[in-house]
């Protein structure tokens, strides 16, 4: 068996004064560790973490000052048993380390997203993105489901379209686009329009994860989630609107989602004036490019960090931001009413 190799997660950021009365810092994104009146045996091992180094080596021969800085980092989750990863000219070689600012096994998370199974309902304003996203990040094998065509006015929101592929089928331009992206996507392109459950069962393997970005029809979510509730299949969704967007929740029938009793609670807490026009409203017409792709963006981090961490911001919650950015920040992770964005223009 190999040796288990201890090492700095690639994301922590060593800085030696040149001053050695001063602390030693070490930092990764907004976190940060201070080491006052670092000995040279601690700054010995820090030069043998952020290279790699055996454990037995650290546990057998540091002194107690080093094991006990070893023994910290490891409790933040600053320290690997992954070996450096080595650049195999993907798209994806530089989000692997990325991976470390949320798990000391990022290359291990690499390797749960590549073998995901991942279906996009709608490849509009905002699942075309998600899409994109998924494909340059590393999902090998991915469903594209959508009945609609490419039209000149999609093309502000809608990156995998140019105007040459005006009049096709959205399924069969985009999955040809993320093909020439990646090179190595299994693109599973299916002309579908959902309007009962078991349009669905076109999905007829594995799904670790179905991401809902079309807007119609109204009761779109329901049907879904009678689908994916029958095959434990995750679920996330996301809409926009002309000044709000939102994301999820993320449900996981297997481990207790349940959409019935989330919209349930969320209508329970409008008053009946916001049932009514969340009744009455229909999808916005109107679109705006950054707007859909905040959306997108949020939508396709949590679907990401899902399948490799499994857990995200949007897991068994929904998140609400201002696209708009006019006003103060309004982001919530309440259940609020949908009237404000109501799955407009994602089509």
């Amino acid at each position: 068996m190999a040796e288990r190799l201890l090492r700095l997660v690639d994301t922590v950021v060593v800085s030696r004064p040149a001053d050695p009365g001063e602390p030693i810092l070490l930092t990764r994104g907004s976190e940060m560790v201070r080491i006052r009146r670092a000995g040279p045996r601690v700054r010995d091992m820090l030069a043998l973490l952020q290279r790699g180094v055996a454990e037995d080596a650290v546990l057998c021969r540091a002194g107690q000052e080093a094991r006990g800085l070893v023994a910290e980092l490891s409790r933040l989750g600053w320290l690997t048993g992954e070996r450096p990863y080595t650049p195999a000219g993907e798209t994806w070689d530089r989000q692997v380390a990325w991976w470390y600012a949320v798990t000391p096994d990022g290359q291990a998370a690499q390797r749960r997203l590549a073998a995901a199974t991942v279906a996009v309902l709608g490849v509009g304003g905002v699942g075309a993105l998600v899409a994109r996203h998924l494909a340059a990040g590393g999902v090998r094998d991915l469903w594209l489901l959508d009945h609609d065509t490419v039209a000149a006015h999609n093309l502000n929101r809608q990156y995998l379209y140019e105007r040459s592929d005006i009049g096709q089928l959205k399924v069969t331009a985009a999955a040809a686009a993320l093909v020439r992206a990646t090179g190595s996507l299994r693109a599973h392109p299916v002309q579908v329009d959902v309007g009962a459950p078991g349009d669905l069962d076109v999905l007829n393997g594995r799904t670790d994860l179905l991401i809902v970005a079309a807007d119609r029809p109204r009761h779109l979510m329901d049907l879904v989630w009678e689908w994916a509730a029958a095959r434990r299949v995750p679920v996330l969704g996301g809409g926009v609107g002309l000044s709000t967007g939102y994301w999820g929740p993320l449900l996981d029938p297997a481990h207790g989602g349940c959409w019935p009793c989330f919209e349930g609670a969320r209508l329970a807490r409008l008053t009946d004036e916001e049932r009514r026009l969340e009744r009455e409203g229909v999808p916005t017409p109107h679109s705006f490019g950054p707007t859909n792709a905040i959306v997108a963006d949020y939508l396709a981090r949590d679907a990401m960090l899902f399948l490799g961490i499994g857990r995200c911001a949007s897991l068994g919650r929904r998140q609400v931001v201002d696209v708009l950015g006019l006003t103060a920040r309004r982001d919530s992770a309440e259940p609020v009413s949908a009237a404000p964005c109501d799955h407009g223009g994602v089509s």
